[in-house]
């Protein structure tokens, strides 16, 4: 643990905080028997006191986030870490840094979980050749080309779905020759790994509350699967409506730095001889 660094990147951040933000101070000071905000040493201060984070979390003033800031805490609670770095309003690069400093590895998950693909990243999309396009941690599409939509025909809201043949896109599996021995297995096996992440997802789990449902699929879901967390590099062939014809399609995937969950895609479509 690199006490030195917590201490920095907390302080700092507290510093930059403003109490204004957070009406309910006063309400909480005063049902805690501490002096008016403004009144008394030092307190003509802007930014929250670490007796205030303490309010904020709920906590008896002076028990936990002093000790926390000083580093003298040094296995702290992810949901205690995670709600400090909503208060203190750190930026993602400040997050990983904290748990670099704390447990020497990246936050196993962003603070922010709404997913955000940089401006940045939607002007590649729009300016590459061949299909590309933006998916949340959920396969809702963000952003896509007008080469996604067209192999697509059209871009659906949800790949996984649409890679499933799930409802609304029922008649999707006609587009994908090698469905049932390439595309399904590779899907459910990301699906399953999703899930092994993020437990908790929701729209994850109404997907595979719905593939259980389904004879077909849950055979295959319920069976030994190869690992596969991602379609970086692999080769599937797909019917391309605009061409009318069957072609190989070959995947390049990653995350950007700046939009932690969020999946870039790049798609080239080459027809069979």
């Amino acid at each position: 643990m690199d006490t030195e660094r917590v201490r920095q990147i907390l302080g700092t951040a507290r510093l930059r905080t403003d109490a204004s933000d957070h009406p309910e101070i006063p309400r909480l000071r005063q049902a805690y028997g501490l002096s008016e905000r403004g009144v008394g040493r030092g307190r003509r201060l802007t930014h929250l006191g670490q007796e205030e984070i303490d309010l904020l979390l709920g906590l008896e003033p002076g028990k936990c986030y002093a000790r926390l800031e000083r580093g003298l805490i040094t296995a702290p609670a992810e949901d205690l870490l995670r709600r400090v770095g909503e208060i203190l309003r750190l930026q993602d690069h400040q997050w990983n840094e904290l748990h670099l400093a704390l447990y020497g590895h990246r936050a196993p998950k962003p603070l922010d979980a709404r997913p955000v693909a940089t401006r940045n990243w939607r002007r590649v999309i729009h300016r590459v050749q061949g299909a590309a396009y933006i998916s949340t941690f959920g396969w809702d599409v963000l952003d896509y080309n007008e080469e996604a939509d067209a192999l697509f025909g059209p871009m659906p809201k949800n790949i996984m779905r649409w890679m499933l043949s799930l409802p609304p896109y029922q008649h999707s599996r006609q587009r994908m020759p090698d469905w049932k021995d390439t595309w399904v297995p590779a899907a459910l096996s990301q699906l399953r790994s999703a899930l092994a992440e993020a437990p908790d997802h929701n729209q994850l789990r109404q997907i595979e509350a719905e593939i259980l449902a389904n004879t077909e699929l849950a055979a295959v879901y319920q069976s030994y699967l190869d690992p596969f967390i991602h379609p970086d590099g692999t080769r599937r062939l797909m019917y391309h409506p605009g061409h009318q014809k069957v072609g190989a399609m070959d995947a390049a995937a990653g995350e950007p730095m700046g939009s932690p969950g969020v999946r870039l895609i790049f798609m080239e479509w080459t027809p069979r001889e």
